[in-house]
Order: structure tokens, then C-alpha cells, then sequence
């Protein structure tokens, strides 16, 4: 699979008119990049439609959508114009409620995925419960011959949800997020390199550029000397990352964990003294 992931800046948005903007320029910059070659998909963080903070999730009536919306649809245009897969982040309005969603629209125009973030942050710079409600269910879809996932930010700290998606055959994991400079920054890559090794597939942690975001990291599914995570820096990078199959196979051969792991940790018997 070749994947192109934009770690891309995001202006103020706290309008329609500031978003259309703001997506029309993306949209641009999107184009630019892929005039020498078409990926299979092309990766975006969360809410990249918009400003991620208080002051524009104040702001929401103007900058949601629903998936027949300005935002989907300046997406699905370009996915069929460029004849690839893009998943983006956007605030989702969906039957009196709002979620931070991943959208994926597939390069016939269709709607290809849509995963409503499970665990909504309410720590350190972020305060979503205020904005948005959790998500009801997983997203399980195929890019390219590929079983990919989708979690958002603060799911990463909960790993039975990537233990459940490596259980349904997941080969690669989009995480798509919102990382600022608060408590929970230093900790981030750690996480992510943990999730991407017990669960031996591909991981993409991509965050919005900026001094006080950027640093997005795509790790593969066993980190040794000879395949190191990719760290990104702080500005609007594009990265084509090209994933292979054989890899998650060597890794899972290398260090058997399915083999090896015991099943029945649930019922052992805890020690206690006499």
C-alpha cells in the first residue's frame, strides 16, 4: 500500500466561510502533492476541517456537518478526482448530536467509513465532552487489499480497543489526533509504539503542524535497529509511506505473541499469604 499522510496546518476557523477557505487551500495543496503519483490513500489528523479548541468548538454551529455537507463533499470531489481513498476529520452532526468522526470516502465518490471517536478527552488542553458525545461502534473497512482501523487520539490510551481491532484482522491503524504541548504529549509516543508492537500491524499517529502540535510518528509493527519509527517535525509535512505485508508477517514470525500468548489470564488464581 502506498499511503500519503499530511501532518497539515490549520488556520482559524470560526465560520463557514473561514473553513471553506481553509479547505479550499488544503484541497490545493492535496492536488500538488500528488501530481506525481496517486496513493491508495491519503490520511489527515483530526478535525482537520477545522480549528481544534474552545474557541471554535464554540463556534460549531457554523463548522459542522453532516455527510451530505460542504466539508464531505469537498473531499469526495477531490477523492474522485484524484481516484484514491482520503480519511479526514471533521465535527460530524448526526440525530441531535455531534462527534469528533474520521470520514472515509473511497475514490468513487462513496462514503468508505465513518468512526465517531469513543473516548472524548476532558484533560489538560482538551475539553470535548462539553461539544461532542462518544461514539456506539468500531470501523473495520479494506484500502487497497489492506484491513485498516480507525481509533482517534485519547482511544489510544485504552488498549483493549486496538487488542479488539487486531482481532478482527487489522493490519494497519489510522489515529488520527489533536496533540498539544500539555501533560499527556510526553507519553504519546510511547503509547504508540506499545500498541503498534503488542498488536504486531502498522501504526499512524498523525497530529496537526504547529509549534505546539506536529511530531506525528508512523511506527511499524516490530520497532528494531533496522526499522525505526518515523518521526515527523513541527511544520506542514507530507510523508508517502509505503506498507508491506511480508513486513507484519516477519514481525509476527519474529516474536510470536499470538503463538505465545496464554488465554487464560482472566481465571488465574491470585497468591495470597497464608
Amino acid at each position: 500500500m502506498q499511503l500519503l499522510a499530511g501532518q497539515i496546518a490549520i488556520p482559524r476557523t470560526r465560520s463557514r466561510g473561514d473553513q471553506l477557505s481553509h479547505l479550499r487551500h488544503l484541497t490545493e495543496r492535496m492536488r500538488a502533492v500528488c501530481i506525481g503519483g496517486t496513493p491508495d490513500l491519503i490520511v489527515l489528523p483530526e478535525l482537520a476541517a477545522q480549528e481544534y479548541g474552545d474557541e471554535a468548538f464554540a463556534c460549531l454551529d457554523a463548522l459542522d456537518d453532516d455527510l451530505a455537507g460542504p466539508v464531505v463533499m469537498a473531499f469526495t470531489d477531490l477523492a474522485r478526482e484524484l481516484g484514491t481513498t482520503i480519511a479526514f476529520g471533521m465535527a460530524r452532526r448526526a440525530a441531535g448530536r455531534r462527534h469528533i468522526s474520521q470520514v472515509l470516502v473511497g475514490p468513487d465518490g462513496h462514503l468508505a467509513g465513518v468512526y465517531d471517536k469513543l473516548h472524548c478527552a476532558q484533560f489538560g488542553a482538551s475539553g470535548e465532552d462539553a461539544y461532542f458525545s462518544p461514539g456506539e461502534q468500531l470501523l473495520v473497512t479494506e484500502i487497497a487489499g489492506w484491513r485498516v482501523g480507525v481509533v482517534i487520539c485519547y482511544d489510544l490510551r485504552f488498549p483493549e480497543l486496538a487488542r479488539r481491532l487486531a482481532r478482527e484482522g487489522v493490519e494497519l491503524i489510522l489515529h488520527p489526533v489533536a496533540f498539544s504541548r500539555d501533560f499527556s504529549f510526553a507519553s504519546w509516543h510511547a503509547f504508540v509504539t506499545t500498541r503498534a508492537m503488542e498488536n504486531q500491524l502498522y501504526w499512524l499517529s498523525l497530529n496537526r503542524a504547529g509549534d505546539d502540535w506536529g511530531q506525528s510518528l508512523f511506527c511499524p509493527p516490530l520497532v528494531d535497529d533496522d526499522h525505526p519509527p518515523l518521526a515527523f517535525g513541527n511544520d506542514e509535512q507530507w510523508h508517502w509511506l509505503t506498507l508491506d505485508k511480508e513486513t507484519v508477517r516477519e514481525a509476527r514470525v519474529r516474536l510470536p505473541l499470538a503463538q505465545d500468548q496464554r488465554d487464560d489470564l482472566e481465571v488465574l488464581p491470585l497468591w495470597r499469604p497464608d
